[in-house]
């Protein structure tokens, strides 16, 4: 039996699209691009045919004259490819349509499907959603074609069509999905627009021809067997809680207690990963066996089962077992900084910007309902900085002129904005060859799941590995490579350690020319990353993390005053760290030295193991009042003097204050300073008497600044009071999770420090029970519970251990630690008969925790 690859499968369903590709331009939105580039598609659509692969939010009308494969004949097919909900896209799809004209066919593909776009909360279409869809993008068009020709009081040429702005763009056809006319109406060409001006003056040409389909295969395969969520796709943007008494952040599921939720609204995430995980299932051909650990999970478990079906069930398919987790059963493990090199990558390199839609489509929503519409999740299409590893030398590779010609080729692109610029290709060339010109910035790379050595994807081989380990395989697929291509290196290499110079070297041997850079670019690209996560810039704020955890783990199995006391000293630490920064004129802190954001992210993560270790006190948290009144003092301090920090949600609206104060009490010791220097005999006697008047206004202008300065601890001290109920509400996830019984019953050495996902696999996988875990019994399974049961026919309840196939899917996203736990938990259960697939809604880094829990998505 074929092992489970969801990349392929990802790349098959591209090709079993290939009649609409081929001699198509196809336009990808930001999650498309960022799920497409990670499984390396682009070379799958020119091989398939395509005239071009153009962004769908930057779209332009050069567009239609760029063409990979030769073709002198005008495109006559478009092809829109979207990871967002219809009505989220439909700007940019209108923009496609009104640019692209003469009659064309234009195939929509979205992620979302059919039934998820009638059933999700904010979608204004109904059960036959791509149907109306059709219809009311076809009604918008025409209505967009007619008011661009009223405004401008002219026939509408091909020229002005392709210029109409997006404030044109017709949202009306989107507030309600009532009075939706038929497709069969609009291709009728009935006017519903009256026989005024339209006629007369308005030529619409042959009607476009437009049909939607559903594309379930968007997603961002990190290896073979490891998935998340493309970050600007609808269900990962999605809020996964709304707000309420046991939720923390949009971005999270609420804490789990096991019993009936108050709140009857399910959220609008659940609905959506449900949908796709069906249809997931559905395309690479497996019948699921559900289960979940979680109240989320529970709820779209419960969605899952619902949309089974008896011909779903009967079928022969290969059984998976799915398991659903919420991520708030564990929040401690992505908080934490792990031994994991994927980890380092991620939180070192810089991501691709967010594109600006997701913001705009949802703003109409937001001035509708409190609280977030949707999440701002951080691009996993990272930035690698090939480029830097590279010196001026080193860029002249071959003296083929590639940085000419990639300058020349950019800059007559971007000419066509001015109509009477005319490029100078001489000049660009002279601009190119000047010893200032070094275009590093143009050599960036990013990770791609297909690039292999030998067979042996890097990705994957990279995910199973500690920081040391995979540093040590990266320099040994180096060496190899050079061996390949018949290169030598100066620098002498150890066996068993992997330097920087090491990797600079061997990168620069490399990229000597221009063949040996694209025949191994990807091992340039992976090594260059490794290379920059073991940075000191960037691997000594990572060691100062682990060493800071570790003696947070330490405190938290001795005492309470001991962890708080610690909690403090990391506090005060960082505080004083970055006030000395200011004072000093340095913008960037000293190397190994924590900021006062990173040191409120181990107050969160003192607080969770607190409530593991220790019993909650009268104050409703892990301390005492007295510990936990000096850690409000601690805060309060660095806030004061750290007021950058007020872009934290629980600071909102204090950030001139902040800084008003700390410019006041700098001045305050200047002038301190300054009046000790003042010599008595500089005073005259018509000043003595004046001194009277200006102390009584002295006097008052002190008492307002006293009451103002009052004011504003006042307020900051509410706002620190929230910070510690949010902490407290953390700080209760073991109570809130205590019917697992996953603590006490692995709390032996070797698990220790083990995630939850690892504990769980192990007794699942040993054939422990797990309480809490729930299994959703399919439709024949219900049929016979209920039905067939009494005559003693009834079916045994599955257990997850039985399958051959499982799919974690960890409801809030996952991390590099946690793949590399499940898979050691899967490689000591003795089972090398089960494949293990892990999925998830992000790639988690600290600092995306961080901006989960105290950032603009955080409940706080």
């Amino acid at each position: 039996m074929a092992l489970i690859d969801v990349t392929k499968s990802c790349l098959d369903s591209i090709r079993q699209i290939s009649e609409h590709i081929e001699g198509a331009i196809v336009y990808l939105d930001a999650g498309c691009t960022e799920s497409f580039q990670l499984m390396g598609a682009f070379p799958l659509f020119l091989d398939l045919g395509a005239r071009a692969v153009c962004s769908s939010e930057n779209m332009c009308a050069l567009d239609a004259v760029a063409d990979w494969n030769g073709s002198f004949e005008s495109a006559r097919k478009i092809v829109i490819m979207t990871s967002r909900l219809l009505s989220d896209a439909h700007r940019f799809i209108l923009r496609c349509l009104s640019m692209h004209k003469g009659g064309h066919c234009f195939t929509i593909f979205t992620s979302i499907s059919e039934v998820a776009h009638s059933t999700y909360p904010d979608s204004p279409l109904g059960p036959d959603a791509f149907h109306e869809y059709q219809s009311l993008l076809l009604q918008d068009y025409e209505e967009l074609i007619e008011n661009s020709d009223l405004k401008s009081g002219q026939l509408v040429d091909s020229n002005t069509k392709g210029n109409l702005t997006l404030e044109d763009e017709g949202w009306s056809r989107f507030t309600s999905n009532e009075d939706v006319p038929s497709l069969e109406a609009s291709s009728a060409g009935k006017n519903q627009y009256g026989d005024s001006p339209r006629q007369g003056m308005v030529d619409l040409g042959q009607k476009p021809i437009v049909s939607v389909h559903h594309f379930p295969m968007i997603l961002s395969p990190i290896s073979p067997r490891v998935f998340v969520l493309p970050s600007e796709g609808s269900i990962a943007e999605a809020c996964l809680s709304s707000e309420h008494e046991d939720s923390i952040s949009a971005g999270l599921p609420s804490l789990s207690t096991g019993l009936p939720s108050d709140v009857d609204e399910v959220p609008p995430a659940a609905t959506l990963t449900a949908h796709f995980l069906y249809h997931l299932a559905a395309k690479m051909d497996l019948k699921m066996e559900i289960f979940s650990l979680g109240d989320l999970s529970k709820t779209i478990g419960k969605i899952l089962t619902d949309m089974s079906s008896l011909y779903d069930v009967g079928r022969r398919k290969r059984t998976v077992g799915l398991l659903l987790i919420d991520r708030t059963l564990d929040l401690l493990t992505p908080c934490c900084h792990g031994d994991s090199l994927l980890d380092r990558i991620f939180s070192a390199l810089p991501r691709k910007e967010r594109t600006s839609s997701s913001a705009s489509i949802k703003c109409s929503q937001a001035q509708l309902k409190p609280g977030p519409s949707s999440l701002a999740r951080a691009s996993l299409e990272v930035q690698i900085p090939i480029g830097e590893v590279l010196t001026k030398e080193d860029f002249e590779i071959d003296d083929s002129g590639l940085s000419n010609g990639i300058e020349a080729f950019r800059c007559g692109w971007d000419s066509y904005n001015s109509a009477s610029e005319m490029v100078d290709l001489i000049s660009l060339s002279k601009k190119a060859s000047d010893e200032k010109f070094f275009p590093a910035e143009l050599l960036q790379g990013s990770l791609v799941s297909t690039e292999t050595f030998k067979g042996t994807p890097y990705l994957e081989a990279i995910l199973d590995r500690k920081t040391k380990d995979g540093a040590i395989l990266v320099k040994k697929w180096l060496q190899e490579t050079l061996r390949r291509e018949n290169m030598t290196t100066d620098v002498k290499t150890r066996p068993g350690f992997a330097s920087k110079l090491e990797l600079k070297t061997m990168i620069k041997a490399l990229t000597k020319s221009q063949s040996s850079l694209i025949r191994n670019r990807g091992i340039i690209q992976l090594a260059s990353a490794t290379l920059r996560a073991l940075d000191e810039s960037c691997s000594a704020r990572w060691d100062a993390f682990i060493s800071a955890e570790k003696i947070l783990s330490v405190n938290a199995g001795d005492t309470s005053q001991s962890l708080a006391a610690q909690i403090s000293d990391l506090i005060n630490k960082s505080a004083f760290a970055g006030s000395d920064g200011k004072k000093s004129g340095k913008k960037e802190l000293s190397q190994g030295l924590l900021s006062f954001q990173d040191a409120l992210l181990l107050t969160i993560t003192g607080y969770i193991l607190a409530g593991e270790n220790f019993p909650t006190s009268g104050s409703g948290g892990p301390f005492s009042w007295q510990e936990e009144h000096f850690l409000k003092e601690a805060i309060l301090d660095a806030i004061l003097e750290n007021p950058s920090v007020a872009r934290l949600k629980f600071l909102h609206g204090l950030t001139q204050e902040l800084e008003a104060n700390l410019n006041k009490t700098k001045s305050d010791v200047t002038k301190e300073t300054s009046t000790d220097e003042l010599n008595i005999d500089d005073f005259d006697d018509d000043q003595w008497g004046k001194w009277g008047d200006e102390d009584e206004d002295e006097e008052n202008d002190n008492k307002e600044q006293e009451y103002d300065d009052m004011q504003l601890k006042l307020e900051l001290r509410d706002r620190v009071d929230n910070l510690f109920k949010y902490l407290h509400k953390l700080s209760s996830l073991k109570s809130k999770k205590g019917p697992l019984g996953l603590e006490s019953n692995l709390s032996s050495d070797p698990y220790a420090n083990k995630g939850l996902l690892y504990k769980l696999l192990t007794k699942i996988l040993g054939k422990f029970d797990v309480p809490g875990l729930e299994y959703h019994s399919s439709t024949v399974g219900r049929l016979f519970k209920s039905g067939f049961g009494r005559f003693g026919l009834g079916q045994a309840k599955p257990s997850l251990a039985d399958q051959n196939l499982i799919l974690v899917f960890v409801v809030g996203g996952i991390n590099g630690v946690e793949v590399q736990e499940a898979q050691e938990a899967l490689s000591e259960s003795g089972r090398p008969d089960i494949e293990l697939v892990l999925g998830g809604t992000t790639f988690l880094t600290p600092d995306d925790m961080l901006d989960l829990l105290l950032g603009e998505s955080s409940y706080i």
